[in-house]
């Protein structure tokens, strides 16, 4: 009789994980860019520090990702049949991590290190459009994960035909 492999194998952390980063950046970019078009408002002063911390821990929580990908990518790349996908995925989850991190840099030294005022004025909208960038690429890499797991069966336990591991 076949087993059903255990739900804590390495390669299934990835997915459990990836879905922090997805909400917590969106939901920061939009926030961020929201307490940019209302920044003066007092009513909303809230607003960005709130962003601010959305897309910290988003960003430390899609470098969390990256590092559970390469432990799926053990697991799972050696039975796709088109591995382009998964190295596409990869490279461009990369790139959304270096985004965010260049945005959060850019957002700080525009307001905490630099004196210009240029900078300060600059600094939060060079990030905005750092963090729009981010959040376009963050789509197309759920995009790809998708092609991953729904096209190629990516990290998916495939049953017997009969079901047999499910019979107790």
């Amino acid at each position: 009789m076949a087993q059903l492999p255990s739900m804590w194998r390495e390669e299934l952390w990835h997915p459990l994980v990836v879905h922090f980063p997805v909400a917590l950046l969106i939901v920061g970019s939009a926030g961020f860019a929201l307490a940019m078009a209302l920044r003066r408002k007092t009513s909303a002063a809230w607003l960005l520090p709130a962003s601010r911390a959305l897309l910290v821990l988003g960003t430390l929580s899609a470098w969390v990702a990256v590092y559970t990908g390469i432990l799926a990518d053990r697991e799972v790349g050696r039975d796709l049949c088109d591995p382009l996908v998964l190295h596409a995925h990869e490279r461009y989850a990369y790139l959304v991590c270096f985004l965010f991190t260049g945005g959060i840099l850019a957002d700080l030294l525009g307001v905490r290190f630099l004196p210009s005022k240029q900078w300060k004025a600059w600094g939060p909208r060079l990030a905005l459009v750092v963090f729009l960038a981010g959040t376009i690429t963050l789509g197309y890499v759920g995009h790809l994960g998708g092609k991953l797991v729904y096209q190629q069966a990516a990290g998916v336990h495939q049953p017997s035909e009969d079901c047999s591991e499910f019979v107790k």
